[in-house]
């Protein structure tokens, strides 16, 4: 920690701290060291073996420094920011809490360390819960080369100019790495754009000023065609994900190479799901056969978000998940109408037959 109380119950951060006091922490109020060298960042620590559920122990340099930093920057910035201040409603202290004239305080966690996705969902929605925005900086774990599987997308988050992003605080360069816009098309690497606020060159406001065009990423020609030889290698080495795919065809019927076209993702989407694209359209697809011919506008929408709610990944710091799975819906819907799925009727929506067939001839 960056801060502690000294015997007059008075806030001391450790690069100030002079070594004749004794200090205690301020959310267990136990004895802390003061640790401050040549080569260390300042802070306290608690002595061994002691126990405090306000604060995580063993921070690593990169945590300490990189929170100063940030301190640094919005400070500069004319920003009122506070050093791991106590929430005491939420039993929870952000490395950085910053107030901004006009806006719900914002709560800055800079994270550099394993946390379980349910911890994440927890202290994000304690935060929204009690009116503070959140905002989560990665460090230097999190900065490999972003995959769809990586461990940085439970981190995933929403902004309405931004689209999905993650966002990165670098220590050696003192400033913030912003990935976003970032999409999904099946059988392809992830998508994104790419954006660099160095701190000593722009102030904070550039972040919440930044309004870039986002560029779709433009699926190739031949995807179709990559895609199903990637399927095919799938299906050759037996890959679980593609073998309970076609399981659950083989149990209705077909294949996965007998599927109707629309039922193949072609367009990219935001990397919300624990699997391809391809799973979900697969089970909207059996899900639809097994339906009258004509359903109500209400049925369809349940349909979809049921279908939709199983291949959902965890994405614990994520606040708008409901409106992006509520557009996914309405997107697919546009999708089955354009197909002829789906006709509209002045009761709902008739389903067409021919759309919702096993193929004769197999696409791959």
């Amino acid at each position: 920690m960056l801060l502690a109380m000294d015997g007059t119950q008075t806030l001391v951060a450790a690069k100030q701290a002079p070594r004749t006091q004794t200090y205690v922490c301020p959310g267990c109020l136990a004895p802390v060291r003061l640790k401050r060298g040549r080569i260390i960042t300042a802070h306290f620590a608690h002595q061994a073996g002691q126990v405090c559920t306000s604060f995580s122990e063993g921070e690593t340099t990169e945590h300490l420094l990189g929170k100063q930093q940030l301190a640094a920057w919005f400070a500069a910035s004319g920003l009122a920011v506070q050093l791991e201040a106590p929430l005491s409603a939420l039993h929870q202290r952000p490395d950085l809490l910053v107030q901004q004239p006009g806006h719900a305080p914002l709560a800055i966690e800079f994270q550099c360390s394993p946390l379980a996705v349910e911890r994440l969902a927890e202290r994000t929605q304690g935060y929204v819960a009690h009116g503070y925005r959140v905002l989560w900086l990665l460090g230097t774990p999190y900065q490999r080369h972003l995959q769809r599987h990586a461990k940085a997308l439970k981190f995933l988050q929403y902004h309405p100019h931004w689209g999905c992003y993650v966002a990165f605080w670098q220590t050696k360069t003192n400033g913030l790495c912003l990935l976003y816009n970032l999409l999904t098309l099946d059988g392809e690497a992830l998508s994104y754009q790419r954006q660099y606020f160095p701190s000593a060159s722009q102030s904070v406001q550039a972040i919440w000023h930044f309004r870039p065009v986002l560029t779709p990423p433009q699926p190739i020609a031949a995807h179709l065609q990559h895609y199903q030889r990637q399927i095919v290698l799938a299906r050759l080495r037996r890959q679980p994900w593609l073998q309970a795919l076609q399981t659950r065809c083989y149990e209705h019927g077909g294949t996965l190479a007998q599927l109707p076209a629309w039922a193949v993702p072609m367009q990219a989407a935001w990397p919300l799901l624990v699997g391809p694209y391809l799973a979900w359209y697969v089970a909207l697809f059996l899900a639809l056969r097994t339906q009258p011919l004509e359903i109500s506008a209400e049925k369809l929408t349940t349909i979809l978000t049921t279908t939709l709610a199983e291949q959902l990944a965890p994405r614990g710091a994520l606040t708008s998940l409901a409106t992006l799975t509520a557009q996914l819906v309405a997107h697919v819907q546009s999708v089955l109408v354009e197909a002829q799925v789906l006709q509209a009727i002045p009761t709902g929506w008739r389903l067409l037959p021919a759309q919702l067939r096993w193929q004769k001839n197999a696409q791959y």
